[in-house]
C-alpha cells in the first residue's frame, strides 16, 4: 500500500510539471512575451526633460518608464544630454449626446500632449508632434459622484497610455 501511494504521488507531481511545461510552450508559441524595457535611441542615454504646462504625475510616470529603459534622467540641461521637450498637455471633454431633457448623456474625453526631442551631441532630432487619445464616457445623471470618479480614473488610464505611446514613438526612431 505504501508503494502504491508513492507511485500515485509521483504521477501527480509528473502531471503538474507536464501541465506547466505545456502552458509555457503554449504561451511561447502564440507569441506572448512580457513587456520589457523600450529600446530607445542611443542619443537619449542621458536625457533632460523640459516641461511646460505638463501634469507632474505624467512627468513622474514618464521618468519611471525611461529609467526602466536604462535612460539616465538629469535635472540639469547639459551639452551631452538629449532634451525631451513636453508642451501643452491638454484635457478636453466634449458632449456627444444628450437625453430628452437636454442633459448630457455621453462625452468624449480627449487627452493630448505635444513633444519633441533634440540631441546636439548626436545630431539627432524628432520634430514636434502630438499624441492624442480619445475615449467615450457615458454619463449617468443619477450617479454624479460615481461619474466624477469614473472620469478621473479614465483620465489616469489615458495618461498611462499616453506615456506608452510616447515611448513607442521614441522607440520607432531608434
Amino acid at each position: 500500500m505504501n508503494l502504491n501511494f508513492q507511485l500515485t504521488e509521483y504521477k501527480t507531481k509528473w502531471l503538474k510539471h507536464f501541465f506547466v511545461l505545456l502552458l509555457g510552450v503554449s504561451l511561447v508559441s502564440c507569441g506572448f512575451q512580457l513587456r520589457g524595457a523600450y529600446k530607445l535611441p542611443a542619443a537619449m542615454q542621458v536625457t533632460y526633460i523640459n516641461q511646460q504646462q505638463v501634469n507632474a504625475d505624467l512627468v513622474r510616470s514618464l521618468k519611471i518608464a525611461l529609467r526602466a529603459s536604462d535612460i539616465k534622467i538629469t535635472d540639469v540641461k547639459t551639452g551631452n544630454a538629449a532634451v525631451l521637450q513636453l508642451y501643452n498637455e491638454t484635457k478636453d471633454k466634449r458632449t456627444v449626446s444628450v437625453d430628452a431633457q437636454g442633459r448630457a448623456r455621453e462625452y468624449t474625453l480627449t487627452y493630448a500632449l505635444r513633444f519633441s526631442l533634440t540631441s546636439n551631441q548626436h545630431d539627432f532630432e524628432i520634430a514636434e508632434q502630438t499624441i492624442r487619445i480619445d475615449r467615450d464616457f457615458i454619463f449617468d445623471p443619477e450617479d454624479v459622484l460615481g461619474n466624477s470618479r469614473g472620469e478621473s480614473q479614465l483620465y489616469e488610464e489615458m495618461q498611462q497610455d499616453l506615456v506608452r505611446l510616447l515611448l513607442l514613438r521614441l522607440q520607432s526612431k531608434a
